[in-house]
């Protein structure tokens, strides 16, 4: 049974992480690594970039991502030749995250509705990019590699609250 996830290191995986003044005094900065592993762009010009589109604060974190994020595809939002895609289906029942990656399983005989799983999202999505959000944090999939913390490639169990295509 696999356990854990192919992971690169964001020092790898982003342009310019190793050597940015900014991302070695950055806390908190998921969100913007996410970005720039996302979009293939700088971690100085990600920074920047969510600094003003979603007013993040210097080490102090992003909030309302996924709306932001679903702003952001509405407007044809492209970085680096690139647009956002929300993924799953229209939730009207929350703000906060408006599209459901709940999907139907049928268990002894009746349809339930799961939540996702970073798991079950790599099987069913494994070639791609994905800007991913679990709660209160956000990396990257990039054909089933995870880009972000250590721990985002290990807790596959991890329940996912919304996930956008970046191509």
């Amino acid at each position: 049974m696999k356990t854990n996830l192919p992971y690169e290191t964001t020092g790898k995986a982003i342009k310019g992480y190793a050597e940015s003044v900014t991302a070695k005094g950055e806390t908190n900065d998921c969100v913007v690594r996410a970005f720039a592993s996302s979009f293939d762009i700088s971690y100085d010009y990600a920074h920047k970039y969510v600094a003003e589109e979603f007013k993040r604060k210097p080490r102090k974190g992003t909030y309302f991502t996924a709306s932001k994020m679903v702003k952001l595809s509405k407007g044809m939002f492209k970085v680096n030749g690139k647009t956002i895609n929300p993924m799953g289906e229209f939730n009207t029942k929350s703000i906060a995250y408006p599209f459901s990656l709940a999907y139907d399983v049928k268990v002894k005989g009746e349809v339930v509705k799961r939540q996702m799983t970073v798991g079950t999202f790599v099987k069913k999505n494994p070639v791609g990019t994905f800007f991913v959000l679990v709660k209160g944090h956000a990396f990257t999939i990039k054909d089933g590699v995870v880009i972000g913390n250590v721990e985002d490639a290990i807790k596959i169990k991890r329940p996912m609250k919304a996930a956008f295509l970046v191509k």
